[in-house]
């Protein structure tokens, strides 16, 4: 699956604001039960990984998102990275 179809096929399954961005593949936004996520390398069968913003957060979400390059971490209050690799925000921790 790819192009069109899949984003309507992540659409369907909740995804959306899809972007490409270089070294992080296909990108989208996907509300979770305690979160809402950038969620990053993205296709049929799931993704690579995701950022948790507290859902009160989503305004500094969508900041992030739109100037995240993919190079590091993006902007904000992210509470957690998920994916292979899981670890917190290094500037959220005292």
């Amino acid at each position: 699956m790819e192009g069109d179809e899949l984003k309507e096929y992540l659409k369907e399954n909740g995804y959306s604001n899809f972007r490409e961005i270089p070294g992080r593949g296909l990108c989208g936004i996907l509300v979770f039960m305690y979160t809402t996520a950038i969620v990053y390398g993205i296709n049929e069968i799931g993704y690579t990984g995701r950022y948790c913003y507290p859902h009160e957060n989503v305004k500094e979400l969508a900041l992030a998102y739109q100037i995240w390059d993919g190079v590091e971490d993006p902007i904000g209050p992210w509470v957690k990275h998920k994916g292979a690799v899981e670890y917190s925000n290094p500037n959220l921790i005292h």
